[in-house]
């Protein structure tokens, strides 16, 4: 009997697949009408947009499970991963893809070809796991994803700054949390009169405005270095550092981006040792510049504005990308 349809009848497919693993609900808790992310503290506020956001997730997801009903017949023995310190939920994009990808997770590091740092935090201490020397590691050396290490990477490579001195710079500054996924960002007019928040960083704030209405976000996916796509995403101005947004395109990277600045942009992934994960870019349109004002190791996606036929597209040239990376 071929081994999927044997772990068709061995191993609860059902539960295995469709249904919501160690119950998701256990990774929030909800508080003073906002919902809290218990791993990274982030809080999102309890209403409607919320709520559409999680409706507008649940289709995607089943969707993908039904798919792999049909690779249920394939007699191959798939390549194992493994996650480490925790495995990603279904809403985590590195997730989709190695569920697209048809991989076999294992909890034990140590009967994986692979291992996959995950851990949904911004700064820990270099993760330490004793590995044989031929197994492959991706994301090891990505540990600290804090606002001041991009700004001070980003200038590094790109050679002009994004982070500026609050107390001398003269114009308007986005004020920021050093926390990834926190979205409380607010907008200050420089030189500011009181001392700097050890806990927030300070930012030019980047003209990324379209037709005086719209704040455009670019998130480039980068796997193994390389950008094959990217999600445009636009939201109200008056709301330009929300999680939410009025609409997102799928767009092919050529013509968003230089085939230099792609270069640095790989260069800028390598220095942060991101092997697989996400970066936000924004164009200033005063200069033309590119500025890289967040990293995200534990990539959330695809996005949910987009359509399903958009996200299996997505999916499909994104898990392309994956199976090169962890078969090379």
């Amino acid at each position: 009997m071929p081994p999927r349809i044997n772990d068709f009848w061995c191993n609860n497919f059902w539960r295995d697949n469709f249904w919501p693993k160690n119950f998701w609900f256990a990774d929030f808790e909800i508080k003073d009408r906002k919902i809290i992310v218990k791993a990274t503290g982030a809080e999102l506020p309890l209403g409607f947009e919320i709520v559409r956001e999680v409706l507008s997730w649940f289709p995607f997801y089943f969707y993908e499970k039904a798919r792999r009903l049909s690779r249920l017949f394939a007699n191959k023995t798939p390549l194992k991963i493994a996650y480490w310190p925790a495995e990603p939920r279904p809403w985590y994009l590195l997730s989709v893809l190695a569920y697209r990808a048809d991989v076999k997770h294992v909890k034990d590091v140590n009967k994986a070809a692979v291992v996959i740092y995950f851990e949904d935090k911004t700064k820990v201490k270099p993760p330490q796991i004793p590995l044989s020397a031929s197994r492959k590691t991706l994301n090891f050396q990505c540990y600290d994803i804090s606002k001041s290490r991009v700004s001070q990477v980003f200038e590094q490579v790109f050679g002009y700054a994004l982070a500026v001195d609050p107390l001398t710079f003269n114009g308007p500054i986005a004020v920021k949390s050093e926390r990834n996924g926190a979205h409380d960002g607010y907008v200050a007019q420089g030189p500011l009169a009181q001392s700097q928040n050890p806990d927030l960083v300070y930012q030019r704030l980047i003209d990324n405005s379209v037709d005086n209405t719209w704040a455009e976000d670019l998130r480039c996916p980068i796997i193994g270095g390389e950008i094959a796509l990217v999600f445009v995403k636009r939201r109200p101005l008056a709301s330009r550092f929300a999680n939410f947004n009025s609409s997102v395109s799928l767009r092919a990277p050529e013509g968003l981006l230089s085939s230099d600045e792609r270069e640095k942009l790989k260069q800028f992934a390598s220095m942060m040792g991101l092997d697989q994960g996400g970066l936000d870019v924004l164009r200033d349109k005063k200069t033309g510049r590119i500025y890289v004002v967040d990293v995200n190791k534990t990539d959330m996606g695809p996005p949910l504005a987009l359509s399903i036929a958009d996200k299996s597209k997505a999916v499909a040239i994104l898990t392309t990308q994956f199976l090169k990376l962890i078969n090379d």
